[in-house]
Formats: C-alpha cells, sequence, structure tokens
C-alpha cells in the first residue's frame, strides 16, 4: 500500500502554519510527519513527549533548540533527534521563517495538533498565538502524554 498526500490538512498551530504530510493514519500509528513554517520570533513552550521520540530536520532558516535547558542552533540540513522524555523547546530568533519538518514515531503528535490548533483555508497572517489558543493547547497536551512546562522566571 502506498499514500500519496496532495492536498495536507495545514494548521495555524500556536501562530506557526503546520502542513500534516503523514498522518498516524497514512502510517497505521508507525509515525507522523509534519512541515512548520515557523515565522520571526516564533517559539514553542517549554515540553516533553511521553510517548513519541521527535526528530526536527531544518529545510530553510535556523532554530535554536534549547534541550534540556542547554542551547544549540539548528540551520539547514541540520537534524536532531529528541527522545521521548526529553524537555525541549524550539525558538526562532531570526528574522526569517523557519521551515522544517517534524517527524514523530510513533504517531500521535498529529492528534495533538488537530485536537488543539485550528485548520486553514487560506493564507496564515503572523500573529502571536491568542490567550483561547494557548489555553486550548494546554487543555489537550495532557490527553497526549505531552507535559507543557511553565516558562522560566527570567524570562
Amino acid at each position: 500500500m502506498f499514500v500519496i498526500n496532495r492536498t495536507p490538512t495545514e494548521y495555524d498551530f500556536g501562530g506557526s502554519r503546520a502542513k500534516l504530510l503523514v498522518s498516524g493514519e497514512h502510517s497505521d500509528g508507525a509515525y507522523c510527519m509534519l512541515e512548520f513554517f515557523s515565522p520571526a520570533g516564533r517559539a514553542t513552550p517549554t515540553h516533553r513527549h511521553q510517548h513519541e521520540d521527535e526528530t526536527v530536520l531544518m529545510l530553510n532558516g535556523e532554530l535554536d533548540v534549547n534541550i534540556e535547558g542547554t542551547p544549540h542552533r539548528l540551520r539547514a540540513g541540520d537534524t536532531v533527534l529528541l527522545r521521548r522524555g526529553t524537555t525541549h523547546q524550539l525558538v526562532n530568533r531570526s528574522d526569517q521563517t523557519a521551515h522544517y519538518l517534524v517527524i514523530c514515531a510513533p504517531a500521535g503528535f498529529d492528534r495533538f495538533v488537530d485536537a488543539c490548533a485550528d485548520v486553514l483555508s487560506g493564507p496564515l497572517d503572523p500573529q502571536a498565538p491568542s490567550e483561547t489558543a494557548k489555553a486550548r493547547m494546554r487543555a489537550a497536551a495532557p490527553q497526549f502524554g505531552i507535559t507543557l512546562l511553565p516558562p522560566p522566571a527570567n524570562v
């Protein structure tokens, strides 16, 4: 069997554009793959996944990845594997959009995105996520084994 996905679902995921390229349904739960376009200044909450390993492959631009409190810079062509349970945060400190793939194994992160993000039907106007969107993400995270950690006190 094979799947060709010519019309991936696109989401406003915390102010970043996310395209669901391979869902858990497509892979019988083995993995999911999403393409992200993260605008300048955008950051994920510091978090960790209980159920899946996360691989980030930078396609264009750069991201700072804070792993267990240590910063690392990813540039186009770089890959990082974040094993389940690893505390991390992705931050775009540059002045351009960061373009990258996220592959999670096993699948499940795709269902989290679907549960807490809005499906897009047109271009995404880069804006910081609303308080409602943040609350929705916080409410969905525990259902998918994702722990969102508070920002450091000095931020």
